[in-house]
């Protein structure tokens, strides 16, 4: 059982092909994508992969997950204004201090 699992091990490393240019940059003009990477018989991951570009990233994230699936999540959306109370206690006393400077 043990054997099985060693040599599982050694396969998928062998599989993986990772470094500098492959898997990873170190060039000054890259930034960070945020990547969707689907490994097989496991959900989703969200992963940053360093890359110059859109592509390079995907494939980083080939090179260092083999036999996966890489996706671009979509976009965040905004979150909304929140609606402020017209009523709130600390607006109420400012009313009031107001209006009892005014009189």
């Amino acid at each position: 059982m043990n054997n099985a699992v060693m040599q599982w091990k050694e396969d998928y490393e062998k599989s993986q092909r990772l470094g500098e240019g492959r898997s990873r940059t170190s060039a000054e003009k890259a930034e960070l994508f945020e990547l969707m990477i689907w490994m097989g018989g496991q959900g989703a991951m969200r992963d940053l992969i360093r890359a110059e570009s859109l592509q390079q990233a995907i494939k980083f994230a080939k090179n260092r997950y083999p036999n996966c699936r890489v996706d671009v999540p979509p976009k965040a959306a905004k979150k909304p204004k929140l609606a402020r109370s017209h009523t709130s206690p600390s607006l109420v006393e400012k009313r009031r201090k107001k209006a009892a400077e005014g009189k």
